[in-house]
């Protein structure tokens, strides 16, 4: 296709565009005898006609229009779709540059095919009428629709109750498949709200209908702009919801489902909490297609989900037991014994609640007991309030019924559960209010901008402009991410308000300005917070809201790890607080939202050495070149990298085993800038070391140029280090407020009022 394309573009800015269309039609005139053969060589001649758009007389557009017209209803369905494409692609710059007339041969192609849609008797004249009608859309424009009817036309054709209708009925549904290959997001503020049609036509008595339903509703969705998920999955989830007519409806729509999930898992993902029952559902239909159909879906569905664990660890007992109920037990068992490193979205609950609510519910108290204790630390998992609030009705009165139940066991995890589901639910807001606010102002900012704008495309661009923002500014809050969404949102609104009507300049600015602006009033007053203190400060590592988990219990909950480039950090806390589980998650790069391109190095306080190797040669072998497998390290960057730190000449040739911790931590931290990390991670560097050598350590870490994140117990390092000390504490991490010396005295006084150990 890159070959085929670069020729097309040689042949137009050579000015043979006419002899190299010539050439191609030649071949169209004597296709292969092979049906097969003749459907891929045609279908890619007419590929390659389209990149030809721009360059062509009007003679032969016209000429390649009449040629084009019979493939519309030939046998292949896929050379028709793509003879009426490369009209699009043809006829298209062609009106704009006033070489075809709109009024002319376009708009004859477009009213002859809306006739043709209405009158006809056959598959292949239902086909060529279908063809005709999205290669004149697609000459014409999304506007066209409006303006010539086109959509009362289709409706009309498929309204009709008489059996003569069918072939008319079979061409107006295919020419929404034809419209939305022709369009693309051009056509989804009319076609998105036809969607409901298209799943209902699929149960059709008429089989052609049917047919021609499943061809317009996958070309829909293929096609689909990621901002228009949410929008369709409605429809989607309505005809799993259809029992009978042979499971048709049910396996068509789990097929669509899966598509969204491969095109889009990112959105597609916050839908699945109410697409996974009706998934339950299907497993259990009569129709052994259906089930078929449902188990082949799960896997695909499960794509969507980011959570680290349930994406790897988890993934096939998850679907292993939501296809086989008798697997629960062995499912939530696996469960209690992962560590959650990552916080628990409504993606991930989403496969996981049907489960721990079906053990809840099940006879044997053992499973009770352990789907309880499930429940619960998921619970204390939860990212947002909004991840958990479409189960609380479904799980919260199990938790209610069952604070009574005989077995003690049982009434304990349910209390505890019970408070974490709550604490984790919050004060429930309605998750769809900040979107609808959004698309409130985005639809009275268009009816100020551009008055002509036709409703359904008002509409749309409300609802992609609301979906635009959330994907973009609806996780981490970052400066830098509100100042891109201006441009993005007025780049978008500009793509889909350009073929209706020319805003006055500035006026889509505005437009995309105010949206962002009303986004950024209706996030919670953290993230405000958040916003206003970042300023244009250069994170390395900005992750936000964070949850780490380590044994089933909770170390950090919606925690903000923040670290600016070139930074040190010293990271203080008492035992268990997480300081040291956050380090190795940090040096794993497991966290989501990780940025996996940051450079880390991590130097743990042992240094494992072989005896007999001398200090220069333990650091050749460290190298970044000798450990990619490359030659002999310059001796010169050893000696220049040692004396960065103050390694004392004496001291270089001695074997690493004979040296003192203090020494051995700074060859450590020689060897880190030999990698050039842009964050430092040290994990009790100081444990044996004197003050002579803690002070050595500071000295060579200072020489370090990049960002530094230090856990120590020992404040006289974190004092001459840290221009910043953090602060692990009530399962959270913030900024200590005052010096270490002033901490250090409060903690004191508090290990000697309750003889609370330090790490």
């Amino acid at each position: 296709a890159a070959m085929a394309a670069a020729a097309m573009a040689a042949a137009a800015a050579a000015g043979k565009a006419e002899a190299t269309l010539a050439a191609l039609e030649s071949v169209l005139d004597a296709p292969p005898s092979d049906a097969a053969v003749a459907e891929r060589v045609t279908t890619g001649v007419l590929s390659s006609v389209s990149r030809l758009a721009g360059s062509l007389q009007a003679a032969s557009l016209l000429r390649f229009l009449g040629r084009a017209r019979s493939l519309f209803g030939g046998e292949s369905a896929a050379v028709g779709m793509e003879a009426a494409l490369a009209v699009s692609a043809l006829l298209r710059p062609a009106i704009c540059g006033g070489v075809l007339a709109e009024d002319a041969e376009p708009l004859s192609l477009l009213r002859e095919s809306l006739a043709a849609v209405k009158a006809a008797s056959s598959a292949a004249e239902a086909r060529a009428a279908a063809g005709g009608v999205g290669a004149a859309v697609g000459s014409l424009g999304a506007a066209a629709i409006g303006a010539h009817g086109v959509l009362q036309a289709l409706s009309e054709a498929l309204d009709s109750k008489s059996k003569e209708a069918a072939h008319a009925r079979e061409a107006a549904t295919l020419s929404y498949g034809a419209l939305a290959r022709a369009l693309r997001h051009g056509f989804e503020p009319y076609g998105v709200p036809a969607l409901p049609k298209l799943i209902k036509l699929l149960a059709d008595k008429d089989k052609k209908v049917a047919d021609a339903a499943t061809v317009a509703a996958e070309a829909m969705i293929e096609g689909l702009s990621t901002l228009s998920v949410k929008a369709v999955v409605g429809a989607l989830y309505e005809g799993m919801g259809v029992v009978g007519g042979g499971g048709r409806v049910r396996i068509e729509c789990l097929k669509l489902a899966g598509m969204l999930a491969t095109q889009a898992p990112g959105t597609m993902g916050p839908c699945l909490p109410e697409c996974i029952p009706l998934v339950i559902e299907c497993l259990n239909d009569s129709n052994a297609k259906v089930q078929t159909a449902a188990e082949e879906a799960l896997p695909v569905l499960c794509s969507c989900v980011q959570n680290a664990e349930v994406a790897s660890t988890l993934r096939d007992f998850i679907i292993d037991a939501l296809k086989k109920p008798d697997k629960t037990f062995d499912c939530v068992e696996e469960v209690l014994m992962t560590t959650f490193c990552n916080p628990m979205d409504g993606t991930s609950l989403a496969f996981m609640m049907p489960i721990i609510i079906r053990g809840i519910k099940d006879a044997n108290y053992e499973l009770v007991k352990k789907s309880t204790v499930c429940a619960s630390n998921l619970c204390a998992l939860i990212k947002d309030s909004s991840d958990i609030a479409p189960f609380v009705p479904l799980l919260l009165p199990l938790l209610e019924k069952n604070v009574d139940h005989s077995s003690p066991n049982i009434r304990e995890a349910t209390q505890t559960a019970r408070e974490r589901l709550l604490e984790g639910a919050g004060d429930l807001v309605d998750p769809a209010k900040r979107g609808t606010a959004v698309g409130a102002c985005v639809r009275d900012s268009l009816a100020a901008a551009v008055p002509s704008l036709p409703e359904p495309v008002a509409t749309y661009l409300s609802h992609t402009c609301a979906a635009l923002l959330e994907e973009r500014l609806g996780g981490v809050v970052r400066v830098q991410n509100f100042r891109h969404a201006v441009p993005a949102t007025e780049q978008w609104v500009s793509s889909i308000v350009e073929p209706y009507a020319t805003a006055e300049g500035g006026a889509l600015a505005q437009v995309a300005t105010a949206a962002v602006e009303n986004f950024k009033s209706q996030l919670p007053e953290e993230a405000r917070a958040i916003l206003a203190k970042s300023g244009d400060k250069d994170f390395a590592l900005d992750m936000q809201n964070i949850i780490l988990a380590f044994a089933g219990r909770v170390l950090l909950r919606k925690a903000d790890v923040r670290f600016e480039r070139g930074h040190r950090y010293g990271l203080i806390g008492q035992n268990g607080t997480g300081k040291t589980t956050l380090l190795n998650r940090l040096a794993a790069k497991d966290i989501n939202g990780f940025p996996q391109e940051l450079r880390t190095w991590y130097i743990r306080h042992e240094v494992l050495c072989d005896d007999g190797i001398d200090v220069r040669t333990f650091l050749k072998d460290k190298s970044p070149a000798k450990l990619a497998g490359g030659g002999d390290v310059d001796d010169a960057f050893v000696e220049a990298t040692l004396d960065q730190v103050q390694f004392p000449e004496e001291y270089r040739a001695a074997f690493v085993n004979s040296l003192s911790g203090g020494w051995k931590m700074r060859m450590s931290v020689a060897i880190s800038i030999m990698h050039e990390p842009e964050l430092l991670l040290l994990d009790e560097p100081t444990n044996h070391l004197d003050v002579d050598a803690v002070d050595g350590l500071a000295a060579a870490i200072k020489a370090f140029g990049g960002g530094v994140v230090l856990v120590s117990h020992d404040f006289r390092l974190i004092d001459q280090v840290a221009d910043q000390i953090w602060l692990c504490e009530d399962r959270g991490v913030r900024r200590l407020e005052g010096s270490i010396h002033e901490y250090k005295k409060a903690l004191a006084k508090k290990m000697s009022k309750h003889k609370v150990g330090l790490r």
